[in-house]
């Protein structure tokens, strides 16, 4: 410790400086670590699990059935075609269609599975969860929103890199959708990547 007059280093037991004598204050008190601060005001009721599975599997329906129709009016139902004999049947790629080629093939697959895995669940979830709903047909049903961390309706940005980020959560061995019982906010992955919420309707 060292004396406040005279600047020489002192005793820090002794009350009073060895050099010059004058009273040494006491140390102050260590400073107390302040509690974890919560990100964000609490904006509602948390959506739990259970319930937001529910509204995937109806999601999940409804996309199939628009998916079908969008690779149907698309002209891409030869893609799923190819795609089951490719791996169901075990057809050579080669003899699926007239040109014989591998390309010819697999453009009509990558096509139809792209519409069916990623264009039309995208703008599905997207379109839906940033509309002035807030939610999905599914979430609807399930009487769920989606919204920022303040409680505000998400724009068709967000939206979608919610809808992206879905897939770092499976990649992880759906790890980030686990999360959803196990954080405070029941946040996945995919929620704190867009920094959203799922909260029970009013």
């Amino acid at each position: 410790m060292f004396c406040p007059k005279c600047g020489k280093e002192t005793d820090a037991s002794g009350q009073f400086c060895q050099w010059c004598g004058a009273p040494i204050d006491a140390a102050p008190p260590a400073a107390v670590a302040a509690p974890e601060v919560d990100e964000g005001p609490e904006v509602g009721v948390y959506a739990g699990l259970g319930r937001r599975f529910v509204a995937f599997i109806v999601d999940f329906i409804l996309i199939a059935l628009f998916g079908i129709i969008v690779v149907a009016f698309f002209n891409q139902a030869n893609g799923i075609m190819y795609l089951y004999y490719l791996v169901a049947a075990h057809a050579p790629i080669s003899s699926l269609t007239e040109a014989g080629t591998p390309i010819a093939a697999l453009s009509p697959i990558v096509a139809a599975v792209g519409l069916l895995i990623i264009v039309v669940p995208w703008l599905y979830y997207a379109g839906f969860e940033s509309s002035r709903g807030q939610a999905t047909p599914g979430k609807v049903l399930m009487r769920l929103e989606v919204t920022d961390l303040e409680g505000n309706r998400i724009s068709f940005a967000r939206a979608t890199l919610r809808f992206f980020g879905k897939f770092i959560s499976l990649i992880i061995i759906f790890i980030g959708f686990i999360m959803i019982g196990l954080t405070k906010k029941r946040q996945g992955l995919h929620d704190k990547i867009a920094g959203c919420l799922v909260l029970l309707q009013d």
